[in-house]
């Protein structure tokens, strides 16, 4: 189900970002690799609590560098476009961070995305509003890709889900706009920041399960 709730909001997200130009095809193509590797995660099987505190520690981290980052995010960003890398250099770091952050939504069974996020902002590969829309439609891709599967073995109760769908379209839609033609970079920051430490919390809840 929240894989089917996971390709509501950001389609949602998607098409707001879209509108408002800021999605980057140079960056997001490449990312895309994560999909058969999402397939990868999804079916090893590792020591889960081991992962789940190296991943949680890796959430903390990217809220607090985000939270605390000030102008050295923007510092980033200018250098890297400063150093104008074409699309085979630039594809030499996204291509395997795609392949990298499709095993570990496969293995931890969490969207991608809100890792993505945070490491296209703290790098400085993207500004905010453009590592949304690459997160947006990261999420949608993987996520369809996972419903596909889930839906081959196990059947999928969409009469459960469209009630939800409908109150997550709303948000979403909502959301997005804000994102993509109101908020500053610098809101947008904080935003992605807390998002962050919100879901290390509650992959955290599941060491206590």
């Amino acid at each position: 189900m929240s894989l089917a709730l996971n390709i509501v909001v950001a389609s949602t997200a998607l098409f707001n970002y879209l509108r408002a130009g800021h999605l980057s095809l140079r960056i997001s193509i490449p990312l895309l690799i994560s999909v058969p590797f999402a397939f990868i995660g999804g079916s090893t099987i590792l020591p889960e609590k081991t992962l789940i505190i190296i991943f949680v520690s890796a959430l903390f981290s990217a809220s607090a560098m985000l939270l605390l980052s000030g102008n050295q995010i923007k510092i980033r960003q200018e250098k890297i476009r400063k150093l104008n890398l074409s699309l085979p250099r630039l594809s030499l770091i996204t291509l395997p961070l795609g392949a990298l952050l499709g095993t570990i939504s496969g293995v931890v069974g969490i969207g991608g995305g809100i890792w993505l996020s945070p490491i296209l902002i703290l790098t400085g590969l993207a500004n905010p509003k453009t590592a949304a829309a690459s997160a947006s439609l990261f999420i949608l891709t993987n996520s369809v890709s996972g419903l596909v599967a889930h839906s081959i073995t196990q059947e999928v109760d969409f009469a459960l889900i469209l009630p939800l769908a409908l109150v997550v379209l709303l948000g979403g839609f909502l959301g997005s706009r804000l994102g993509a033609f109101k908020m500053s970079h610098e809101k947008l920051i904080f935003i992605v920041g807390i998002i962050v430490a919100v879901a290390g919390i509650n992959l955290a809840t599941r060491l206590f399960k």
